[in-house]
Formats: C-alpha cells, sequence, structure tokens
C-alpha cells in the first residue's frame, strides 16, 4: 500500500514509544516524561528498529483508498504481508497510530480545507 511519509513517521514514532514505555518499571510514574528525556540517538535506534520490521510489511498491503479514516486490513492480510505473526502485529500496531487519512483533493480546496494563518493575506 501507498503510505505518506507522515503516516509512517507518526506510526512508527507511536509504536517505537509505546514498546519503550512497556519496558519501563510499572511503577514509573512520568513515561510520557521517560521519553522526552531519552537521548535522540536512542530514540533514533528504537524508531529504526521499529521500521525496519514494519515497512516491508506496509509497503506490502493491498490498496486500500480510504479517506477520512485509517486503513483497516484483516488478520489474514497483515500476516501476508509481515510473514510472521509478531511482525504482523506490530504493522498493525503501526497502521491503527497512523493520523487519520485526509482527502488529497483537499490540499486544492474543499470544505474543509483550511488555510494556515502564516499564509494568511499573502497574495
Amino acid at each position: 500500500m501507498k503510505f505518506t511519509e507522515r503516516e509512517m513517521t507518526v506510526g512508527i514514532d507511536r509504536v517505537a514509544q509505546q514498546l519503550f514505555e512497556a519496558t519501563l518499571a510499572p511503577w514509573r510514574k512520568a513515561k510520557d516524561t521517560a521519553w522526552e528525556l531519552l537521548p535522540k540517538f536512542e530514540k533514533y535506534q528504537r524508531r529504526a528498529a521499529v521500521g525496519e520490521a514494519v515497512i516491508p510489511a506496509l509497503l506490502a498491503l493491498p490498496e486500500r483508498p480510504t479517506v477520512g479514516a485509517t486503513p483497516e486490513f484483516t488478520k489474514d492480510e497483515y500476516a501476508a504481508a509481515a510473514g510472521s505473526k509478531p511482525a504482523a502485529k506490530l504493522t498493525k500496531l503501526v497502521v491503527e497510530a497512523m493520523p487519520v487519512r485526509r482527502d488529497p483533493d483537499a490540499l486544492l480546496g474543499g470544505d474543509d480545507f483550511v488555510v494556515p494563518d502564516t499564509l494568511e493575506g499573502l497574495d
């Protein structure tokens, strides 16, 4: 399936953070703070590990033209794309963590099109 760079980046980042937080001791209260305090290189390593595991599977998923929602796939489609059960589950987590897909035509205008404040008045 064709995912945008932003969709894959957001999905992989969120799953890397969730996996990191899962390794923390249960009594640790500030899990979000722990991720923010993690050195950039360690964050990169965690993101890279998730990316290596899921990007081939993401690309192997069947095309689903979905607008206004996250694409949905069956367990069999995840399994066929990923090749193993753990990778299929990880791929599913990444897809579910992706932002909602927008209509590409909305870039040209439409009812829900909003011009950023920084571009207002630039004629």
